[in-house]
């Protein structure tokens, strides 16, 4: 670093303290960086590192001096801010905020903080009370189960990566409805993902399940057999098979055909 010359006058340097308030700090040599840029300034009194903003450089008069100083990381500032606001969530009794990823635009100034809880909350007094401590704009933006599962990833029951964090651009509705359309009568626990939430995938082919089901009669509707008119009480539809009713009392389960299915399956197996 260059050193000023004897007789030239010092210059200061005017900063935000990340998790206090401002300050200004005589410069004893030369430094190159411009306001906005953040920095870890020592003084000669202190042991540990400070991290701080750059606000511009000026000749105000200062009794602090630096002793010297680092450019600090992206990551490194994104560390202590989320460090801050942790602790500063904790304070205002809202320990049940998982913060679970953090968006940091330097050059706009603004910190964006994705989280997750129990409840639903609106942190918008907090971000401005926050703001004010970190010197830049806060955001906090909450997110349900499976944007969380999208964001952290794992493995599903299928064995592979699961669907929203390696393909999936948007998040399908998926309700119980889906399931029992396509016939799954499972326990919740075995057709949810590892957010908790219904599995995505039962999204793919309830298209193919509810036209398998237009090709079938109805429960309680009567068709004309061999045998006479039966009243259909009961369909397996991956079988194919119905059971009806018979006006003597007699029930029987028959095959079922439905028009085109076979066909269209014929040719997926030529493919």
């Amino acid at each position: 670093m260059q050193k000023f010359r004897r007789g030239e006058s010092k210059k200061t340097i005017e900063i935000s303290v990340v998790g206090g308030g401002f300050d200004v700090v005589l410069l004893p040599y030369h430094v190159e960086f411009s306001p906005g840029s953040y920095i870890f300034l020592k003084y000669p009194e202190w042991e540990q590192e400070l991290l701080v903003k750059v606000r511009g450089f000026s000749n105000k008069p200062s009794e602090r001096i630096l002793d010297r100083f680092r450019i600090a990381g992206n990551d490194e500032v994104i560390a202590i801010m989320k460090k801050i606001t942790k602790g500063y969530l904790f304070e205002n009794n809202l320990r049940d905020v998982k913060i679970v990823r953090e968006e940091f635009d330097i050059s706009r100034g603004v910190i964006k903080f994705i989280f997750t809880s129990d409840r639903k909350l609106k942190l918008d007094k907090i971000a401005v009370s926050l703001s004010k401590i970190l010197h830049v704009r806060v955001e906090f933006q909450q997110i349900g189960a499976r944007d969380l599962a999208r964001i952290s990833g794992g493995i599903g029951v299928c064995g592979f990566e699961v669907c929203c964090k390696r393909f999936l651009k948007e998040l399908p509705s998926v309700t119980l409805e889906t399931a029992k359309e396509q016939f799954i009568f499972a326990s919740p626990d075995r057709i949810s993902g590892i957010c908790g939430r219904l599995r995505c995938c039962l999204r793919y082919e309830i298209e193919y399940y509810r036209d398998l089901k237009s090709r079938f009669p109805e429960i309680g509707a009567t068709i004309e057999t061999d045998r006479g008119p039966g009243k259909v009480t009961d369909i397996n539809f991956m079988a194919r098979k119905i059971r009806l009713a018979f006006p003597d009392g007699v029930e029987e389960e028959m095959d079922w055909n439905p028009v085109g299915i076979e066909s269209q399956e014929g040719q997926n197996e030529e493919v």
